[in-house]
């Protein structure tokens, strides 16, 4: 992959910035929502992870991108209610009529409760993160960028694929932690130039998958902490199970693949 030069990496810097811009006017657009909160949080977020690995390429991970992170966590409730609900509806299940019907009601009203505007002075607090993150971007030197570029990128990739070859193991955590690394490595290519800035298509396909994964685990633990354990609906974990063990399978061929092309 082509590294930038100094000219370019300059460009990467604006688009960084620019980038940082547009979260803030999606952040203060909340202020005056029309009824879609879900959808324009799910926005920022979605920008957010773009941005944080745009940092990252600046070798910024432990400070600016961790100033964008806490915005996604703090804003999190209202997204993760949708994704809860979509991700119910996508497993199909069919058993027991009331503990389906239980479920389904819960999750629905839970959506409606959480598509309210976040009050003003959370808001206030998440475009000072922004702030923040963006001036030291901007209090980088000019010279050296390209370097600090090439670093970056090298590290993320790295991380990636060392994530990957941990996923063999099975272990929740390691889905979960190849998830945040490949998605680091994707937002950065996103503000590179020209052709660099497409990576391999499998590796898209590789963070949807990880990213599926992830949202079955997120039901999994919101269903056992409201009381729907093995225990109620043996059989809806019996699906649970079965579904996450088939997007793991399809992940880790994936992975296997990446790591081909990659560093070992």
């Amino acid at each position: 992959m082509q590294i930038p030069d100094e000219n370019a990496a300059q460009l990467v810097r604006e688009r960084l910035t620019s980038g940082c811009d547009t979260m803030k006017q999606l952040l203060l657009g909340l202020l005056d929502s029309k009824g879609k909160v879900a959808e324009e949080i799910h926005a920022i977020r979605k920008l957010g992870k773009s941005l944080r690995g745009g940092f990252s390429l600046f070798r910024l991970g432990k400070s600016s991108a961790l100033e964008i992170q806490a915005i996604g966590r703090l804003l999190s409730g209202p997204r993760d209610a949708v994704s809860r609900l979509n991700t119910w509806n996508k497993l199909g299940w069919v058993g027991d009529p009331g503990i389906s019907a239980a479920i389904a009601g819960l999750l629905d009203q839970q959506t409606h409760s959480a598509a309210r505007r976040p009050p003003p002075e959370t808001i206030a607090w998440c475009v000072d993160r922004v702030d923040a993150a963006r001036g030291e971007l901007l209090t980088l030197p000019a010279d050296h960028l390209s370097d600090r570029i090439a670093k970056g990128l090298k590290k993320l990739e790295e991380k990636a694929l060392a994530r990957c070859r941990k996923l063999d193991h099975h272990a929740e955590e390691d889905f979960h932690e190849a998830r945040k690394a490949v998605k680091a490595w994707m937002g950065a290519l996103g503000f590179l130039p020209g052709d660099a800035s497409k990576p391999d298509p499998l590796l898209h396909e590789l963070a949807e998958m990880l990213g599926d994964e992830n949202d079955l685990a997120t039901l999994s633990e919101w269903l056992g902490d409201h009381g729907f354990t093995t225990r109620f609906a043996p059989d809806l974990w019996k699906t649970l199970k079965s579904s996450r063990r088939r997007r793991q399978r399809k992940v880790i061929k994936d992975a296997a693949l990446l790591r081909e092309a990659g560093p070992e």
